[in-house]
């Protein structure tokens, strides 16, 4: 496996533990030190003054900020809470698994689980007491959707090529002791004795040498994955990976866990299909796409650039990157798959139902309900008072707030301010005849004939002045009376 494990990695690798080793001792060390202050004191000279206290008290503080914590086990823990996809259930999923173990020369995982990220990943289980562990390989659902079944195989390749180049062996120690000196440092940063001072020295360096002998291995997986696979594979997945991984991180967190939160179960897979073809996203989604995909490497990452991993794998400009057709029939489908994960992921009654749906079934009567509860009534207050709510400021929202604790700043008041206008102008609209549209990425929209609204831009508008007041009086006039109140079914959300 001189491949997988050249002789340079292996160095780095020792020397990776020799530094685990010198934190420890750095530390303990330390605290020792500060402790003899005050022993040596008392012991040895007049008594304990304040340098000794001091002294004392400081010994005390490292050993706080080197006190057990949960990183021993939450990472591996939070993996392990999830069900396993099983032989029986996806035969497909683990033929393929055998089939790429085999080319590796190991045996495929007998734990694998679904993850909710655009990529995979390999742990070490512990069992019996730590006595054993076992390999368990994680696949995201979204690489189902993006990466053929040849693609996924190169991943799979590359995940087992760090099992069987020892690199799991060693992970373990890097990650602790990252936490470790992290947690070290964020707890003494307020100490006032300048105590932190050695653990960050020392962290960079154990990060750049950590960083150095995961950037190998990486590399060394690639070659492997590059053998078993293709380097045509290799390369087409990581650049989906790499293309596509931040837009899914994005409308997860954005999209699909706020209506989750809402007890909506939606079509995810088809929902980030129309999210990656959004022409016109919603700001906040376009500055964190912008901020996920601009990110500048650091002499600390882990993973090495995307272009030299398709350098070292010998792929040479650029490809075709779209996504799909995926691989979605190792999992029995979209519908299944999508079952899997929601059945993994989420808790409690969720009600199914398309992306056309949301809008006039859920956000819409939430809305309705909660201006309900303040004095913000769309049939009493017409369009035209918009710009007379949007003077008030934040005093708006200290109007209308719901009663308890408010921490708000005048900033945040205002902001509150302006999505609590959105929303009473969204279910006029609702009431004028405007139909209710969410799209991924996008906020709530209105359609009537030929007519398009967007109600926090018409509020952000009016608010900086991009829209003038005359015109958006006048557009009010051409909204007409509201409809005749009508009772709707209402679904419930969480």
């Amino acid at each position: 496996m001189g491949a997988v494990s050249p002789p340079s990695t292996t160095r780095r690798a020792m020397l990776t533990v020799a530094l685990w080793a010198g934190f420890w001792v750095l530390a303990l060390g330390l605290a020792g030190g500060l402790a003899s202050i005050p022993l040596m004191q008392m012991n040895y000279g007049r008594g304990l003054d304040l340098g000794g206290f001091l002294a004392g008290v400081g010994a005390l503080v490292v050993l706080w900020a080197l006190r057990p914590r949960d990183w021993y086990w939450v990472k591996d823990s939070a993996k392990q809470r999830s069900e396993p996809l099983g032989p029986e259930e996806f035969p497909q999923l683990h033929a393929l698994l055998n089939e790429v173990a085999r080319k590796v020369g190991t045996r495929a995982p007998a734990r694998v689980l679904l993850s909710d990220s655009a990529t995979a990943f390999i742990f070490m289980e512990r069992k019996w007491m730590s006595l054993r562990r076992e390999p368990v390989v994680g696949i995201g659902l979204p690489l189902f959707a993006l990466l053929s079944r040849d693609e996924l195989a190169a991943v799979l390749a590359h995940e087992y090529g760090h099992h069987v180049g020892g690199d799991l062996r060693l992970g373990p120690w890097v990650y602790r002791t990252r936490l470790a000196i992290g947690s070290a440092v964020e707890s003494l940063d307020d100490s006032a004795f300048f105590l932190d001072v050695p653990f960050r020295a020392y962290g960079k360096l154990f990060l750049r040498v950590s960083a150095s002998v995961s950037r190998q291995q990486e590399l060394a997986a690639d070659a492997l994955s590059s053998a078993t696979c293709g380097s045509a594979s290799s390369a087409r997945a990581l650049r989906k990976v790499h293309a596509y991984g931040p837009a899914w991180r994005v409308y997860l967190d954005e999209d699909v866990v706020p209506l989750i939160e809402k007890s909506v179960r939606m079509p995810v897979l088809e929902g980030f299909r129309r999210f990656l073809q959004e022409a016109r996203r919603r700001e906040s989604t376009e500055k964190a796409l912008a901020e996920a995909e601009q990110q500048e490497p650091s002499p600390w990452d882990s993973h090495p650039p995307l272009d030299a991993r398709l350098q070292a794998l010998g792929a040479k400009g650029s490809a075709d990157i779209q996504p799909g057709p995926g691989c979605l029939e190792l999992l029995g489908g979209e519908q299944q798959a999508e079952d899997a994960w929601f059945a993994r992921f989420t808790r409690g009654e969720l009600h199914t139902m398309p992306w056309e749906d949301i809008a006039p079934k859920v956000l819409l009567p939430r809305m309705t309900r909660q201006l309900a509860e303040t004095s913000l009534n769309p049939r009493a207050t017409p369009p035209e008072a918009l710009p007379q709510l949007l003077a008030e400021g934040g005093k708006l929202w200290d109007r209308l707030r719901p009663t308890g604790l408010d921490l708000l700043s005048p900033e945040a008041k205002r902001q509150r301010a302006k999505v609590l206008l959105g929303d009473w102008l969204a279910t006029s609209l609702e009431l004028r005849g405007f139909r209710p549209e969410l799209r991924p990425g996008t906020h709530l929209r209105f359609f009537r004939e030929n007519e398009e609204v967007e109600p926090l831009d018409m509020v952000e508008g009016v608010a900086t002045g991009q829209f003038p007041v005359d015109d958006y009086m006048a557009w009010c006039q051409s909204l007409g009376p509201p409809n005749p109140e009508e009772e709707k079914p209402v679904i419930p959300t969480g």
